[in-house]
Formats: C-alpha cells, structure tokens, sequence
C-alpha cells in the first residue's frame, strides 16, 4: 500500500543487497553469497540482466549454462532472500552500452524511446527474460517480490525525438512484463531530483 511492502499480510522493510549473477557466473556460489548478505543484516538483494549476454543475435535468446536464472532463484529461497529483479531492457549498471547488445547500433531509430525498429528490437528479450522471472515470483513460490522496468530513465537521456519522458516508450516496457507473466509490484528507480519533485512515492505501482 502507500505505506510499504506488505509479504503474506506481513508489512515489510526491504534492506537490499546488490549482487548480479552474471558478474559472478559461478552458480555454485551463489547460494554463499546470498548466505553472506543475509548474515549482514539484509533481506532482499536486487540483481540487474545483461541483455547484451542473452541475446547476441538479434532474435537468438539463450540463457543456458553459466546465464541460466533457475539457479539464482533457487540458491536466493534457500538463502530465505527476496529479490528485485531488474532486466532493463537499459540497465546502465556500469556495464557496456548499458546491457545493450552491439546489434543494437545497426537500428535507424533512436534508442529508449518509442522508435518501432527498437521497441522491435526488444520484445524477444523482454518477453524471455520477463518469462523466466515470472515463474520464479513469490506468487509461484519463488523469492522475486519486485520487477523494476528499465533504470534511471529521466537522468540518463537526452535530446529525445519528439520529447522526454516519453511515457508511449515506459508504457511498452511495462505492458512487455505484464505480458510475460509479471503480476508483483513494478517499482521505479531514477537519479534525478526533479523526477523525484514530481513523483513523490517511495514505490511507483505504474511507473511514469
């Protein structure tokens, strides 16, 4: 509600770790790491998807092996960690091109904005990684309480074609999650303190 998380009719506080998986592409160790955070004090860990990992060739997705979420999901309920899963399509994250693949570059249209070639271009990956997410929330009894879409969208952006925030682009991302199964709270993430002026909430159920 307006006033903070509520799990199972309990209201909640999230202390949150930060640890993204394909930084440490050891599956075997994940559940150490999950342990570590929870003996630090936290109950939840956010983790970013790369997308430029996942889906090399445009329309070829594969999250096999080293990249494959199943186990992270597992090793974070053993743990007894919740997760906010944040899979962009942009994720910034100090990472190249913001997890974007080098395909992208090839488009004609302008990136994170409502250009058809890339909204397009994003639907495979939204649509699989969005899956993969959706069976582990805690509603199918995994630990994913939260799905942030996209990532500091107002302060990373500029000279937008036909304005900004552009709310067509926003809406597409989050009707991409709604659509592959996400049915947990969308929680918005921004740098900027003007966005903040105008959005108020410490959690935005529909994004801008």
């Amino acid at each position: 509600d307006e006033h903070s998380l509520m799990v199972y009719g309990e209201r909640i506080f999230m202390f949150s770790g930060e640890f993204h998986p394909f930084r440490l592409p050891v599956p075997s160790l994940w559940l150490d790491i999950f342990e570590k955070v929870k003996a630090l004090g936290f109950n939840a860990v956010s983790f970013y998807v790369d997308w430029a990992l996942l889906e090399g060739k445009p329309g070829v997705y594969s999250a096999e092996g080293v990249f494959a979420f199943e186990p992270f999901f597992d090793a974070a309920k053993e743990a007894g960690i919740y997760l906010l899963a944040r899979p962009g399509p942009y994720i910034n994250a100090e990472a190249s091109g913001g997890g974007f693949p080098g395909w992208l570059q090839r488009l004609t249209g302008q990136l994170r904005t409502r250009a058809p070639d890339f909204l397009a271009a994003t639907d495979n990956y939204m649509a699989n990684i969005g899956a993969a997410i959706a069976k582990a929330q805690i509603t199918n009894g995994g630990p994913v309480i939260l799905v942030q879409p996209e990532n500091e969208y107002t302060n990373s952006i500029s000279g937008v074609t036909g304005g900004f925030p552009d709310p067509v682009y926003f809406a597409y991302v989050k009707k991409q999650l709604r659509d592959a199964g996400i049915v947990v709270p969308l929680i918005n993430n921004d740098a900027c303190k003007l966005y903040y002026s105008r959005w108020p909430s410490w959690a935005l159920a529909d994004g801008p």
